[in-house]
């Protein structure tokens, strides 16, 4: 204890620079992992090694980093994390170690016996052989850091793929940028995350990375122990774990198939960030902006209008009149010299009806289809909210079954892998993997069913929201929006089938939807409507239509004997009366017309029956389908943990080769199986609410904090009582 006390207390500290590429999470990291790599190798030694410069790149200045860490002479060792060819490379140091782990290609000439690199070969045809699968590509273009022109050169002439051309160059953002105008898939190979997401496939360098970087460390304890570093090292091929970024895909319009997926471990890189929609937010805006219930909206001013329309008929009313006559001059009222043969006569009616039992009911018939055109908009109001909040939970629902299917694929991935080394060193057989790749592919196209189930989803969503199609957004989480909802939890809470308090909660509902129901308070509207027409029809006999009316008459405007040319009147006076109809017979239509209105009246009431018969039955439907979800959420949240917690197990057992992999697909298949039932249980709980406030006639997303309160204060007490 007291030699690692004074190792630990007398040690020399080793400042080391860093070269980075600036604001690159790869380089981060890396910077991690090497001071944890630099701490687990000079355990032991004399030496502390510690980061205490960093410099950050622009425009892969390296020799200029170079140059302002060999300033500092307190330096001891410089890590080159960054992906320029080494070629740029000069002005080295003898007296300090220099490092460049991030190396590929061919083998360089290294002169300075303080400098380590570090590199891979690769094998392309290895890693590009796979684009043939894709229908159309005939040319990709493959992009590599940290190598020279030449080595470039070499590599392309020697990558040799049938009805394939490959274009070897040197990674850049420039380069991607200029692939993807020009619709060609590009390959990326490099440890620079910053211009990953501008690639439409390439190698996922994660773990290369660790293998590098501990070598570099490794080395450079070695050159300060004396042990003699390696200049040069070559290590394995990197992984083929390749990705696909779908966002470029989709961009230049190379779509994969699926056994260009197959070959993938790792589907989708992350997006850039879309819009936020809240839930909120999506069912304000459908409530401004749907076009249905917009329409629904403009058939209320319809209906308000017409009240208007049929009310002014009881206003003054005036008319212009003209009558043309022609006397045939066989006429025995035909006097030569006395009667014009022909004449205009013309007269101003002004007129208004003082009673008419038709156009009161007319008018109060016009109001009910006024308040049921409102209460008609309302209940599309709801059914929109429903429409929109049952969409948005759908979505949610299935980005966590996307999640657990891409979960699962890359558990499926990562097990082929093992298949493949058992199988090779021996330890396995073939029929391991064929089985693996068998459920690689029935995964992948699990993600797909599940991708375009999302999408489907997303084009029903905008088209109510009335976006443009395309659209797609961040959205909330389920712990997000569940606490907006009124009715799951103070039910679900309450849970138990068939007990007084379940009974209460049920005429609570009951109650409240026939209450709340715009459905109903239409059938009662026409039912209103109905009986005040029977009425009307009724008193037609007995109820007489008074009107006053007066006239202007202007007579023989033409004739050819000119003004008062019958010598006995002016052509110009007034008349006004009263005039009074009643009609006692009319052929039997006002009879029959009371018989069909009261099969109305009858047909109506029987309606309105059978819906609130129904609305009750729903009502209490969906109640018990809320209870069941609830205790199913429960419970297969429960399964799902012990699943999980077995697969980790026997996923272990097979990795050492302890069961068999039909042991580890059974426990797979079981774990996928009940993570999937927990997430479809949880969503259908919220699912059961957003119906059962359907029913009920009320939404949590448009109350205000004093009516949802009142709605909790009425349910508590029927529950208490």
């Amino acid at each position: 204890m007291l030699f690692l006390i004074n190792i630990s207390v007398f040690s020399k500290v080793l400042d080391i620079g860093v070269i980075l590429e600036n604001n690159s999470n790869c380089s981060n990291n890396a910077l991690e992992v090497l001071q944890a790599e630099l701490d687990k190798n000079f355990i032991g030694t004399e030496y502390s090694p510690r980061i205490t410069e960093k410099f950050y790149l622009t425009n892969h200045n390296i020799q200029e980093g170079v140059n302002k860490l060999n300033s500092n002479k307190k330096i001891d060792a410089v890590f080159i994390l960054t992906c320029a060819p080494f070629e740029n490379i000069n002005n080295i140091n003898k007296n300090k170690f220099y490092s460049i782990p991030f190396g590929f290609g061919e083998k360089q000439r290294i002169a300075p016996p303080n400098v380590n690199y570090i590199y891979s070969k690769l094998d392309l045809k290895n890693y590009i052989e796979i684009f043939k699968e894709i229908d159309g590509v005939n040319e990709i273009n493959v992009l590599i850091s940290n190598m020279d022109s030449n080595n470039l050169k070499h590599l392309e002439q020697t990558t040799k793929i049938d009805n394939l051309k490959v274009n070897v160059i040197n990674s850049s953002e420039q380069n991607l940028i200029d692939s993807n105008n020009k619709g060609i898939p590009s390959f990326l190979i490099d440890f620079n995350e910053n211009i990953k997401p501008l690639s439409y496939s390439g190698l996922n360098l994660e773990k290369e990375i660790t293998k590098r970087l501990r070598a570099a460390s490794l080395n450079y304890m070695f050159f300060k122990t004396g042990r003699g570093m390696g200049k040069i090292i070559e290590v394995d091929e990197p992984r083929r774990d390749i990705y696909l970024n779908s966002d470029i895909a989709s961009a230049i319009g190379v779509y994969p198939n699926l056994i260009f997926l197959q070959e993938m471990s790792q589907v989708n890189l992350k997006k850039t960030e879309n819009p936020k929609l809240t839930l909120k937010g999506a069912v304000q805006r459908a409530l401004s902006s749907n076009v249905d219930l917009l329409q629904i909206k403009q058939d209320v001013f319809t209906s308000f209008y017409n009240v208007k329309v049929t009310n002014s008929q009881r206003l003054p009313q005036l008319s212009a009149n003209m009558n043309y006559n022609a006397l045939d001059d066989r006429s025995p009222n035909f006097e030569q010299g006395g009667t014009a043969t022909n004449s205009v006569n013309s007269f101003l009616k002004l007129s208004q009806v003082i009673f008419s039992d038709q156009i009161n009911a007319s008018v109060y018939i016009e109001k009910l289809a006024l308040d049921s055109s409102r209460k008609q908009y309302e209940q599309e109001k709801l059914n929109v909210i429903y429409y929109v909040a049952s969409t948005y939970v759908n979505i949610l629902q299935l980005k966590a079954q996307l999640e657990i299917q891409l979960s699962n694929y890359k558990l499926l991935k990562e097990t082929l892998d093992v298949a493949k080394i058992n199988y090779r060193v021996g330890s396995g057989g073939l029929q391991d993997v064929y089985r693996l790749e068998s459920d690689v592919a029935s995964s992948l196209a699990d993600i797909a069913n599940v991708k375009g189930g999302l999408r489907s989803q997303e084009l029903y969503l905008n088209n109510l929201l009335n976006y443009p199609e395309a659209n797609t957004y961040t959205y909330q989480t389920l712990e997000d929006i569940a606490p907006l909802f009124l009715l799951s939890d103070n039910l679900g809470k309450n849970f138990s089938f068939e007990s007084e308090k379940t009974k209460k909660i049920e005429k609570f509902l009951i109650e409240g939807a026939l209450s709340n129901s715009n459905t109903l308070q239409q059938i009662d509207n026409n039912i209103k409507g109905t009986e005040r027409q029977y009425l009307a029809s009724k008193r037609e006999r007995y109820i007489p239509t008074v009107q006053a009316f007066g006239n202007y008459n202007k007579n023989n405007l033409i004739t050819p004997w000119g003004q008062n040319s019958n010598q006995k009147f002016a052509d110009e006076y007034w008349e006004a009366g009263i005039s009074v109809s009643l009609p006692l017979i009319s052929g039997g239509e006002i009879y029959y017309n009371n018989k069909k209105l009261e099969s109305e009246l009858k047909s109506l009431e029987y309606n309105k029956l059978s819906v609130k018969n129904e609305l009750a039955k729903q009502v209490l439907q969906t109640y018990t389908k809320l209870l069941t979800n609830f205790v199913q959420s429960y419970t297969t949240k429960i399964s799902a943990d012990v699943a999980k917690k077995n697969l980790t197990i026997v996923k272990n057992l097979y990795v050492e080769g302890n069961i068999t992999i039909t042991d580890f697909l059974s426990a797979q298949t079981s774990t996928l199986t009940q993570e999937l039932n927990y997430v479809i249980d949880n969503f259908n709980l919220i699912n059961s609410t957003l119906q059962l406030e359907n029913l009920y006639g009320k939404s949590s997303l448009t109350m205000d904090e004093s009516e949802r309160k009142n709605i909790l204060n009425t349910l508590q007490r029927e529950i208490e009582n």
